[in-house]
């Protein structure tokens, strides 16, 4: 296998991609609701809960202003 010598654009390139990749990992872990949502294919109505085991417990949150 014949390796190239890297040339300082190329560890720059590398070390530019490194940097990026740990500030998007720092941004996801210190604002984790930047991150993907679980809604289980229901609207902003519903409220659901993981179970252990089996499927998710939904829930349709009651407006408090319709039922007068």
């Amino acid at each position: 296998m014949n390796w190239h010598r890297l040339r300082r654009g190329d560890i720059a390139g590398m070390l530019l991609m490194a940097v990026l990749l740990g500030v998007v990992a720092l941004i996801l872990l210190v604002f984790p609701a930047l991150g993907p949502r679980e809604n289980f294919g229901f609207g902003p109505e519903w409220q659901c809960a993981r179970m252990e085991k089996g499927d998710p417990i939904c829930v349709r949150l009651v407006d408090k202003d319709a039922a007068k």
